[in-house]
C-alpha cells in the first residue's frame, strides 16, 4: 500500500467533524479575536501610547535626538553664517522649548486617556 492510499485509508477511517461557521453578530461582521499576550511584542502592542503616565525623561530623551539632528542641519546643511556656539545655543533653546511641548502633549494625552477610563469627557 503507498504512502497516499494508507493517509486516503486513515481520513475515510478517522472523518473530522465539521466544524461550523464562524457566527456573525447583529452587523454582519465576524467577531473580533481577543488579544492575546504571548510573543515578546505583543505587550507593547496591547498598550496604546495615551495609557502612560508623562514622563521628563522621556521628553528629555526626544529633545535630546531633535536638538542633536537641528544642530547637525543649522551647522552644515543650512549655511547660516553663524558661528559653532551661535548654533550650539540655538539648539539649546530648542532642547529646552521641545522637552517642555513633548511633555505637556503626553500629559494631556495621559489626562483625556483618564478621563475616558472614568467615561467623562472635558
Amino acid at each position: 500500500m503507498s504512502k497516499k492510499a494508507t493517509r486516503r485509508a486513515a481520513r475515510q477511517a478517522f472523518p473530522k467533524a465539521k466544524t461550523p461557521p464562524p457566527s456573525r453578530n447583529t452587523y454582519g461582521t465576524r467577531p473580533r479575536k481577543p488579544a492575546t499576550t504571548k510573543g515578546a511584542g505583543a505587550s507593547r502592542s496591547l498598550t496604546r501610547p495615551g495609557n502612560r503616565p508623562p514622563s521628563v525623561k522621556r521628553a528629555v530623551t526626544w529633545a535630546f535626538m531633535m536638538a542633536v539632528i537641528y544642530f547637525v542641519l543649522i551647522e552644515w546643511a543650512w549655511k547660516s553664517g553663524a558661528t559653532m556656539l551661535g548654533n550650539f545655543i540655538i539648539s539649546a533653546i530648542g532642547f529646552v522649548l521641545f522637552a517642555a511641548v513633548v511633555y505637556l502633549v503626553d500629559w494631556v494625552k495621559f489626562r483625556r486617556y483618564q478621563n475616558k477610563q472614568k467615561g467623562s469627557f472635558k
